[in-house]
């Protein structure tokens, strides 16, 4: 994140035709005559353009022989044309290697990327491909696109002159000039390019694709929005969804704009609109993730659901399934998975492979490796063995076993990302961080690795590197609120204010993030300057702060009224919305904090955690508070097993199995405390405190090897006087 793009660029890359895609495709079908190969009718299907029959004998085909490049390529084709751009990438990335399909497979492999949301990998992947055909129009014009969704405009326009040189009839740059104008701010220049693209647009007439013609009614918007002239872009865009109703393009950016104009429930009601005119399942998923995104996962699911029942078929019920393994919902999941599967008269390796890595996090380890049985792809069982082992523990075993699929698949970016997973837990991470560095190679996109590289190399002092490695990852998650929240705090911490200012408008202009991003910034100014001007900032928000989807703000709110001492503005706040909102959960959650920071009588902020829990039994921070009453009045066992539910709850945090094993440490109980910051550490490899402590028992019991490798971890993210004193002792018994 090298500071903030014009909004412009950052809308630019969606107003981009998929000109392109017809042209490849009729080269690859022109090109294969039918023969008598298992190929032959995929290829006139799809000359007919019927696709979508065409994926599941692919995928089975590839199972057979995952050595033929044509059928991956055919398989990326069909996927793209049914609108599966994120299963596309790994098929095209296959034919891509194959010197015969490069060129046609790398253009096609570069536009899944960018219809996945992954401009910088598919700058890299064009880039290959004009290395072996540089005078390649159609790879131009996808660069162009790909430098526009990366914020370079001057880039973008450097290849549209060279497409407008080698090709001086070629309409479909027109708008792109236009979007790399604005983003250049060279407005004459935009308003002048926007006018010939007009004019030769109607000149050219029914030639012209309606979905170019959508998207220079839009970029008719987006030019007098970048003008300031608002009344003018609200006219354009509505023009827009009158004349495109359906239009995927002019929903989605008609949906943004209203997004950034602060008008969200006027961006749901237009994509809604859509959905119900064109029954599309494109839409109803995007309706769906919005709601989700926007706190109702309700109707998310419901919409989900609905789409499955309705044209039930592997991709549907796939959407299904990874809405509850985001979730850890792992049961649910697991059945999602099962009617995937039975809607599939062919299972593909992938689908197998994603319902068994399912079954591996459920801890269903022998399943998972029956189905993985089945999968035909080596590299794929050993991703599930990995998995498997992984989560039983052995994070040697599995990092060998993600080696073994590494060798055999050496650009699976999941692959990469997991062998880094393991190396954490294996307290190896110079190694974690290299294989994060290759997955983001292999496809930033599709792992967090981006994530996982940032929070290292900050731990390291690379500030510079873990911002890199953010900005990669904004770029290919751009919906994902942690990668913004992780960038706004290590920029503030690296002094890098203007790039945390960029995160906290971004995430602020996610559904449903604003009250985090107001969090966020109060909590930063708290800790440059102090409660009171934080106490100020959110008070002059416009959040409603008795609305339980505000709750993260109203959390930072009351804890510095706290540091202030003003406990009476503190409950003053929590009791109106507990009138607003009496049966939210999160309110008597906070109230029983409240309390606790008041330093009233223990029962009242216990009755505040018991409400909360009634209302909802997976409240972590409720059990949290309700363990430590329990700690604090000498109920051990109680406490213990109260944080042990918040660790279930919440299995992101470490912090309430840390709190169980220190109160084991304070009452003397080394040998189940041992045992609990083995499992901990086993969860999560980067808690220092947690390795420091193990490492000071075992040098205390005279176990001094592991010892020492847990004072190293230690180490590796904190000055620590332990690794020291273990080293001594192990040094003094060598002699």
């Amino acid at each position: 994140m090298s500071g903030p793009p014009p909004s412009a660029v950052r809308r630019a890359s969606a107003l981009l035709g998929a000109a392109v895609l017809p042209l490849v495709l009729a080269a690859i079908v022109t090109a294969c005559a039918r023969d008598e190969d298992p190929l032959a009718e995929i290829r006139e299907l799809h000359a007919q353009g019927r696709f979508a029959g065409t994926v599941d004998p692919l995928r089975k085909l590839i199972d057979e022989d995952p050595a033929r490049p044509e059928a991956h390529l055919l398989l990326g084709v069909a996927l793209l044309r049914t609108g599966e751009a994120g299963l596309a990438v790994w098929p095209l990335r296959r034919a891509a290697e194959s010197p015969e399909h490069a060129v046609e497979a790398g253009i096609l492999l570069a536009r899944a990327m960018l219809e996945s949301r992954s401009s910088p990998d598919a700058v890299t992947t064009i880039d290959r491909v004009l290395a072996i055909a540089p005078e390649n129009v159609d790879a131009l014009e996808l660069r162009a696109e790909a430098h526009l969704g990366t914020g370079s405009p001057v880039k973008a326009l450097d290849d549209i002159d060279r497409v407008l040189l080698l090709d001086p009839e070629n309409l479909s740059v027109l708008v792109p000039r236009v979007l790399a104008l604005i983003a250049v701010e060279r407005i004459d220049e935009a308003e002048a390019a926007l006018e010939t693209a007009r004019e030769r647009l109607e000149t050219a007439g029914d030639e012209i694709d309606p979905a170019v013609q959508a998207r220079l009614c839009i970029a008719r918007g987006l030019f007098a929005f970048e003008k300031g002239e608002a009344e003018v872009a609200d006219a354009q865009y509505q023009a827009c969804l009158d004349e495109f109703p359906t239009d995927p393009l002019a929903v989605s950016e008609a949906v943004g704009y209203f997004d950034r104009t602060d008008r969200s429930e006027r961006a749901t009601e237009v994509l809604r609109a859509a959905f119900e005119e064109s029954r599309s399942a494109v839409f109803r998923t995007a309706l769906a993730r919005r709601l989700g995104a926007q706190g109702d996962p309700e109707a998310e699911l419901r919409l989900l659901r609905e789409e499955a029942e309705e044209r039930p078929s592997a991709a549907s019920w796939f959407a299904v399934a990874d809405y509850h393994v985001q979730r850890d919902e792992f049961d649910a999941a697991l059945e999602a998975f099962e009617r995937a599967l039975a809607a599939s008269p062919e299972p593909s390796g992938m689908l197998r492979f994603a319902y068994a890595d399912t079954l591996a996090q459920a801890e269903r380890f022998e399943r998972a490796m029956q189905v993985a049985d089945q999968i035909e792809q080596p590299a794929l069982r050993d991703l599930i063995r990995g998995r498997v082992l992984l989560g039983q523990g052995d994070a040697k075993g599995a990092l060998a076993a993600f080696e073994a699929g590494i060798r055999l698949w050496p650009n699976n970016p999941a692959s990469r990302f997991l062998a880094g997973q393991a190396a954490e837990r294996a307290g190896d991470f110079e190694r974690a961080s290299s294989e994060y560095r290759e997955s983001i190679r292999a496809g930033a996109a599709q792992t967090k690795a981006g994530l996982a590289l940032a929070e290292l190399s900050s731990v390291r002092g690379d500030h510079q590197g873990a911002l890199d490695a953010l900005r990669r990852y904004v770029q290919s998650h751009p919906d994902d609120p942690e990668g913004y929240l992780v960038s706004i705090r290590i920029a503030h911490g690296a002094g890098e204010h203007a790039i945390a200012a960029e995160g906290l408008a971004r995430l602020a202009g996610l559904p449903g993030q604003a009250a985090r991003a107001e969090a966020e910034e109060a909590a930063l100014l708290a800790g440059d300057k102090g409660p009171s001007l934080a106490v100020e900032a959110l008070e002059k928000s416009e959040l409603d702060l008795t609305d339980p989807a505000n709750a993260p703000a109203l959390r930072v709110l009351l804890a510095q009224l706290a540091a202030l001492g003003d406990h009476a503005g503190a409950e003053k706040r929590i009791a109106a919305a507990l009138a607003a909102h009496p049966d939210a959960a999160v309110f008597h959650e906070l109230r029983g904090r409240a309390l606790r920071a008041a330093a009233q009588p223990p029962d009242a902020a216990r009755a505040a955690f018991a409400r909360a829990l009634e209302l909802d039994p997976e409240h972590a921070s409720a059990l949290v508070g309700l363990a430590e009453l329990s700690a604090e009045a000498g109920a051990h066992e109680a406490a213990l097993a109260l944080y042990d539910r918040a660790a279930e709850a919440d299995p992101d945090d470490p912090a309430p199995a840390h709190a169980a094993a220190r109160l084991l440490l304070d009452t003397q109980e080394s040998q189940e405390a041992e045992r609990r910051l083995e499992e901990l550490l086993g969860r999560h490899p980067r808690e220092a405190d947690a390795a420091h402590e193990l490492a000071r028992l075992l040098a205390e019991r005279g176990e001094l090897d592991r010892a020492l490798e847990l004072a190293l971890r230690a180490a590796w993210f904190r000055a620590d006087e332990t690794l020291a004193r273990v080293r001594g002792l192990r040094d003094q018994g060598s002699e």
